[in-house]
């Protein structure tokens, strides 16, 4: 069964058709027959690649995101990346690790998207397909917020990203893909985490993979148009939320910063090669 368990009265052992998971009470009689469903309401496609596609659809009970899930990586698919391949045929579902480091991140305090089905079923061969559906958080990513922010609401950003980051890192959580297009603020000034099919409850968590969240933020920050001073003064409130030694702050500031600079300008080298 790939590792679904029921584990909560909220959550129901789903199967139907080959697929098998879980799904949430209040949208059970909906989701019943996901395949019916899905054909009856494709939705719009917001993001597609060869490796998986989000869509969005309006229901009567609400908006829902219906992400699918085909490979780890578009590589795999094109025959590029065989371990990848190997992974993802046999790792448990992904779909059910969102469902739950999702409830985990809910049940610590943090915002992101309900869970509402998470399922998986495997074709030809064993291969896998998952599907994992959220409903909508009615909040804006900050990579479309951000144009339309003053100097003051940027400020107050920067502040809030370093401190709920590292209170993120500090209960054992590690973002699988923290950029701004996965975060969003809502109207009461609380931040959400989004697209969390590869984010872990790591315990003590390791240096690498808080670092990397770090990076791959200050990176997006950047490239959504922040300038280096947000992306410092986000760092800071990361080092002094988290106790840093002076001289540890600068140099890990230090290390991040170069790491970000050397990736936009691979970036300024590969657009101007198109």
């Amino acid at each position: 069964m790939d590792g679904f368990e029921l584990q909560s009265q909220t959550e129901l052992a789903y199967s139907s058709n080959g697929w098998r998971g879980l799904v949430a009470e209040q949208w059970s009689e909906l989701l019943a027959d996901y395949e019916a469903w899905r054909s009856a309401n494709p939705g719009e496609l917001v993001v597609e690649h060869r490796s998986r596609q989000v869509s969005r659809v309006e229901t009567a009970q609400g908006r829902l995101y219906v992400k699918e899930i085909l490979a780890l990586t578009d590589a795999s698919l094109r025959g590029r990346a065989p371990g990848s391949f190997l992974k993802w045929v046999l790792r448990p579902s992904r779909a059910l690790a969102a469902w739950r480091v999702s409830q985990k991140l809910l049940q610590a305090g943090f915002h992101c998207a309900l869970p509402v089905l998470a399922i998986r079923r495997r074709g030809f061969l064993g291969y896998p397909q998952d599907v994992f559906i959220t409903e909508d958080v009615q909040a804006k990513a900050l990579d479309e917020l951000f144009g339309d922010m003053s100097l003051e609401e940027k400020t107050r950003l920067a502040r809030l990203l370093g401190s709920q980051i590292a209170r993120l890192h500090q209960a054992g959580f590690v973002h699988g893909d923290c950029i701004m297009r996965n975060l969003c603020l809502d109207k009461q000034g609380n931040l959400i985490y989004l697209d969390n099919d590869r984010s872990k409850k790591c315990g003590r968590l390791a240096f690498s993979r808080s670092r990397r969240n770090l990076a791959q933020l200050g990176y997006s920050a950047r490239r959504t148009g922040a300038d280096a001073g947000f992306v410092r003064l986000m760092f800071e409130v990361y080092a002094e939320a988290l106790a840093w030694k002076p001289q540890y702050k600068r140099k890990t500031i230090e290390r991040l910063e170069a790491g970000i600079e050397r990736r936009l300008e691979q970036r300024r080298q590969a657009d101007l090669r198109k």
